[in-house]
Parts: C-alpha cells; structure tokens; sequence
C-alpha cells in the first residue's frame, strides 16, 4: 500500500481549517473503512468526482470528506478542525493501515495551492485558485502540442508576478504640492504625516491598499529638490523607491507655477490642489486631496495602469515571479524559432 500518501495541504496554524489528502490506488478503500458519514449510509463503492459527506473519521473528529480526483489516481481530501493534535490523528489513522506521509511541501499539488494562504485580496486568490485546479498546468501542456498558445500565457505574466508580492506605486514630485495628503486620501486614514512645512517627510513612507482587488503598496516620499543634511538622506531614498516603482504618481501643484513633469514611461502626472487652482494640461489628472475630488478616478486610474488587461474567469495565469520569467522566455525564444528551448522551458514549468 506503499503507493497511497496522505498529505497535509495546509500550513500549521495558519487557520481553523485544515485539509488532509489521500491519494493512491487504495484512497478510496481507506475512506470506505475509516469514515463514517453521518446518517449511518456507508460511503459508495466507487468515488464520485467532486461529492462530499460530512461524518466522522476513524470513529473521532468530525470532518467533510471530498472527492478531489479520479484520474489519474483517486485523491480523497478531509476537511476538519485546524488544531496540530487533531490533524495529527487523522495522519496517524491513515498511516497506521499503510499509508505513506508526504511531508514534500508542494508534492501532489499545485505550488498556487500553498500561495494561496499568501493572497492578499479576494481577486488574487480567485486567479490562485484557478491555477489549483489546473488551468495553467493545461495551457502549458497545450502549448507543448502548438507553441502557438503560448502567447495567450505571455500575455498574462505581468499579473502572474504580483498576486502575492504587490505592485509598487511611488507618489513623488516637488515638495509641499500634497504628496503625503493625497497618500492619505487614498488610502482613507492618515498613513503619513501632512504639514505646510517643506521637507517634512524624510522617509519613504508605505501603506498596503488595494485598488479594484488588485494589492499595491503605495509609498510617499520626501519632496524632490536640492537638499543637505536628514532632508538629502530622505531625498536619496525617494531616488531609490523611484527606481524600483512599477508606476509612479507624480504629483504637481494645480494652484502654483510648477516644473516640467519627467517625460518618462510608468509615470502618471496629476495636479493636486484642484479645489483652488487648475490647470489644462489634457495628459494630466486633477484631484483634490482635501475634498476627495478625482480620487476615486485616480484610483481607477491606477488599476488600469497596472494592469491593463486582466485574465478573465478560469484564465491560465504563470502564478509566480519565476513561472512568468520562464513563460516569457519561452515566448522570446518561439519568436526566435528556436523550438527545442522552447520545449525544454516548457517541461520545466509543468516539472515546477
């Protein structure tokens, strides 16, 4: 009975539920034998994909038993108090008749499933969990067949790097033009601290928001001028937050005579102060961090920025950082023509 393991999917301690899987030629058999659901009615011969009973397991917890798979092996789960000692009997019950633990994180299931506690919003953890259930396991194995397909799993790997890590937005510019009230106003509470006096933020300053279920860590940094001392320190890390942003606000006073925004690519102008001043620049946003005028546009605005084109329902999507550097490799080296190194990238992202 060597070949039937019993996992555990969830982390320990992370949450009041915990799955246990079984999966192997003899899962079924061991369900059969060891719960008992209730209402007395014995478990049918043969699994059923995608039912489920509620009973107990091996006459102790009480747990839900679902059917994850029949094909190409049976993979029972039991869903059940989260406590270590309860999961821990359950193991035991199986293991004691036979069963292998796997102790492999990852190992019978898809890596999403494990970042799938790390999901900061409900829209990522929807993407995460479509990969679970194979959608990207399946594209790939398509595009193997036709590297034509590849290009729909390209396309979506700019998301696939941020449904854990969020997207960096930097709100930066001149000083005293309304960085740090604006930072508030998006994010509803006062994150940074805001006062007429130029040079008062000294630090790069990051709250973690959300914007059209897409997670983004938003930070304000010190006003971009000539400076020495604390004040020059605090500039240098503006610098810095700006070179790793994946899209910044630059933010200008809509009230007084402003420089010239930087002409560069992941950069958004907005003029801030338009409740007592305004401008016409027709490739600029105005808002008002005082009275909230143009900020839920902003907002908007940011999420379009960032994600341009996001994967419908069900789409396949290369779930981490690394998955969607090697899809996007994949693509470059179909472009090229090279169709043995597209192939072995492949392999590799079903093999991760």
């Amino acid at each position: 009975m060597s070949d039937t393991r019993v996992s555990v999917l969830t982390p320990a301690g992370a949450g009041a539920i915990a799955t246990v899987a079984v999966t192997g030629p003899q899962a079924w058999g061991l369900a059969r034998w060891l719960f008992r659901p209730a209402g007395g009615k014995p478990l049918p011969d043969a699994p059923d994909l995608h039912r489920f009973w509620v009973g107990r397991i091996a006459d102790g917890d009480e747990v839900v038993l679902a059917v994850r798979a029949v094909a190409p092996e049976v993979c029972v789960e039991l869903h059940g108090h989260g406590g270590r000692r309860v999961v821990r009997r359950t193991v035991e019950a199986f293991t004691a008749r036979g069963c292998v633990e796997d102790t492999k994180p990852g190992n019978g299931r898809p890596r999403a499933f494990d970042l799938l506690t790390r999901a900061p919003t409900l829209r990522t953890a929807s993407i995460l969990l479509d990969q679970t259930h194979g959608a990207f396991d399946r594209a790939v194995r398509a595009a193997i067949e036709d590297p034509a397909r590849l290009a729909d799993l390209a396309r979506f790997a700019p998301v696939g790097r941020h449904l854990v890590e969020p997207w960096k937005v930097v709100v930066a510019g001149p000083p005293n033009v309304g960085k740090s009230s604006l930072v508030n106003a998006l994010a509803g509470y006062q994150r940074a601290i805001v006062s007429p006096t130029p040079g008062t933020t000294r630090d790069v300053v990051t709250t973690t928001l959300a914007f059209d279920g897409w997670p983004v860590e938003l930070s304000d940094t010190a006003g971009l001028r000539d400076a020495a001392g604390l004040e020059a320190e605090g500039i240098e890390r503006a610098r810095a937050a700006l070179a790793t942003a994946d899209l910044v606000l630059w933010v200008m006073d809509a009230s007084a005579a402003a420089p010239t925004p930087p002409d560069a690519a992941g950069c958004l102008v907005l003029f801030n102060k338009s409740d007592i001043g305004s401008t016409h620049r027709t490739d600029a946003l105005a808002v008002s961090a005082l009275t909230g005028a143009g900020v839920p546009g902003l907002a908007a605005e940011i999420a379009r920025r960032l994600v341009p084109d996001p994967p419908p329902p069900g789409a396949a999507v290369p779930y981490t950082p690394e998955l969607a550097d090697v899809i996007v490799q994949a693509h470059a080296a179909r472009t090229l023509r090279h169709s043995d190194e597209v192939a072995r990238l492949l392999r590799a992202c079903v093999a991760t």
